[in-house]
Formats: structure tokens, C-alpha cells, sequence
């Protein structure tokens, strides 16, 4: 029986990525660096901060990743978020679901400090129990350990949950878990992308999601 649902942020959640694309090209114009296009970000994204950081820097500069992204966290936590924007249908889907009883989180590998700032705005009205980024000493999806934390503060195993994501690492983490993933096609990966990282299901919106999760 479903108990519960854990949820990727970008791309799954909330659509960051304009936001992700503005907040990186300030961090390499103080960088001194030349900025990345929106596709690029949208390719760059999902492997976690220092990847993204890693993959926006200019040959030259690759070397200078640790510094460079040091730069990054402190931009993007004093980022005002005002691109971001929640999905069509999202607020009642999640409303939805907490009615039946489930229990939702998010699992993301946006740093814990920037996906606090969006607990604390545009998260706040969700139900989420616990939203847990990246951390120091913490391995970033598809490693399970932050998935086996979440599922340990929610109190169900994961036969009991569902990993929702738009992304291959998604995909890859349900399985290094031992979850059921659904990989929604509204984010940042295509459904090519993602039927080669190994998805199985889908949904193309939050109604769509709401109806196949309700119905577990």
C-alpha cells in the first residue's frame, strides 16, 4: 500500500530553471567568466550544484571548480527566486494527495541552503514533511542516502513510497533504492532521455500524476 511520496525539486516541483540559468551567469560574471545559455543550463542541471558549476565554467577555468562554486552557493542562496514558478495543477494534486493520507517530501540535490529559501517561500503552503538538498558529507543522488533518510523520517519503507522526478539521476536513484519511479515529462529531460536512463513510468501532468498516485 502507497504510504508516502518523495518528490525532486527542479523540474519536478517547481520550474527553477530560469532562476538556475540568471543566478549562474551572475555567479561567472563575478567570475569573470562568459555566461551559459538557457539550454545549456537545462542540459547542466539535475547531477547536483558543484556539477553544475563544474559543467558552466570555460575550459580555462575548470581547475578553479572548488573556488567557483563556493561563489555559486553564496549567490544562490541570496537569490530572490522570482522565475520560479510551481506546475499547472501541482497545488492540487499535492492537496490531493495529503488528503489520502500520503505523506510527501522532497529529495533534491539542490544545496540544502537554497532549497531551505524555498521551503521557507514557495514551498511552504505544500505539506512536505521534510525537504532535504545537499550536504556536506552527503552523497548526492542517484546515491539512496538521502532518499533512506527521507524515508526514515517519514516512517515507511520503500516499498511503501514512490520517487517522483523528471530526471535520469531520478530514475537511477528510485532504483539504487529499491522504489517505484515515476518520471514526469513537464521538467528538464525528455522521455527518450529518460527511457534510456531506464524509466518505465510516466505522467505528462500533475492531474495526470495525481490520478496514477491515488490510485496505488
Amino acid at each position: 500500500m502507497l504510504k508516502a511520496v518523495l518528490f525532486d525539486l527542479d523540474g519536478t516541483v517547481l520550474d527553477t530553471l530560469p532562476d538556475l540559468n540568471a543566478c549562474m551567469n551572475e555567479a561567472l560574471k563575478r567570475f569573470g567568466c562568459p555566461p551559459v545559455t538557457m539550454e545549456q543550463s537545462r542540459a547542466f542541471v539535475g547531477h547536483g550544484g558543484k556539477q553544475y558549476a563544474a559543467m558552466a565554467l570555460p575550459p580555462e577555468k575548470k581547475q578553479e571548480v572548488d573556488a567557483f562554486y563556493a561563489l555559486y552557493k553564496a549567490v544562490h542562496v541570496q537569490w530572490d527566486n522570482v522565475r520560479t514558478k510551481p506546475f499547472p495543477q501541482e497545488g492540487e494534486c499535492l492537496a490531493a494527495l495529503k488528503a489520502a493520507g500520503l505523506r510527501l517530501a522532497v529529495v533534491t540535490n539542490k544545496s540544502q541552503g537554497a532549497a531551505d529559501v524555498l521551503k521557507d517561500t514557495l514551498l511552504k503552503d505544500y505539506g512536505f514533511a521534510a525537504i532535504l538538498g545537499n550536504r556536506e558529507g552527503v552523497p548526492v543522488k542517484p546515491d539512496p542516502a538521502t532518499t533512506f533518510e527521507a524515508l526514515r523520517l517519514l516512517g515507511v519503507s520503500p516499498a511503501e513510497a514512490v520517487f517522483v522526478g523528471d530526471g535520469d539521476t531520478d530514475v537511477q536513484t528510485a532504483k539504487n533504492a529499491g522504489m517505484r519511479c515515476i518520471s514526469v515529462l513537464w521538467g528538464y529531460r525528455s522521455r527518450e532521455q529518460l527511457l534510456e536512463a531506464g524509466a518505465t513510468e510516466f505522467a505528462e501532468s500533475f492531474s495526470q500524476l495525481q490520478k496514477m498516485l491515488l490510485s496505488m
